[in-house]
């Protein structure tokens, strides 16, 4: 039997809304690691995805010109690594590597800075170095063309290759 309050509803009791409140901290609990790896998840498929747009946009920009970018850092001053980093957005923009792409998105979440502008730019993928032969980047498979600087999302850097596939450096290294 329902007892009824002095209006005649149902009422609930102090234990029922504890209850509930409970039930509910405890499912936001269990919910909040499962978004967190969600989320890690997402931001390393969107850096192999930069990854792969710059490997195409590197091997337009081979096709087109014969030659590999011939692009040098100058000094390890700030204004040298925007000025690198600006060249290397650059040269590669007309064949679809926008600004953006160049950015890793787990160390863009990290900081809060919006490394899209020009005036804040940074290139969170190491460019390989390669002569003007227009054969030179396709030369050794296992070379990577742009490399994740760092191990932001675990198992060693991100690295895309002259087939254009995406592997991490624990993948590479290990035996086999």
């Amino acid at each position: 039997m329902v007892q009824r309050g002095c209006r005649g509803g149902a009422a609930f009791t102090l234990l029922e809304v504890l209850i509930v409140i409970v039930v509910i901290a405890i499912l936001a609990t269990l919910t909040i690691p499962v978004m967190s790896k969600l989320r890690e998840r997402a931001q390393r498929a969107q850096c192999t995805a930069n990854l792969h747009s710059l490997h195409v946009a590197a091997n337009l920009c081979l096709q087109q010109n014969g030659s590999w970018p011939q692009i040098r850092l100058a000094g390890a001053d700030d204004t040298s690594l925007q000025n690198y980093a600006n060249a290397w957005v650059t040269a590669l923009a007309p064949f679809g590597a926008e600004r953006k792409t160049w950015i890793c998105p787990t160390i863009q979440d990290k900081e809060r800075t919006d490394y899209t502008q020009p005036e804040n730019a940074r290139i969170d993928y190491l460019v390989m170095s390669f002569d003007d032969k227009p054969m030179t980047p396709h030369r050794w498979s296992n070379m990577p063309w742009f490399a994740e600087a760092g191990d932001v999302h675990g198992n060693g850097s991100l690295m895309v290759f002259p087939d254009g596939s995406v592997r991490d450096l624990k993948t590479v290294v290990a035996p086999k």
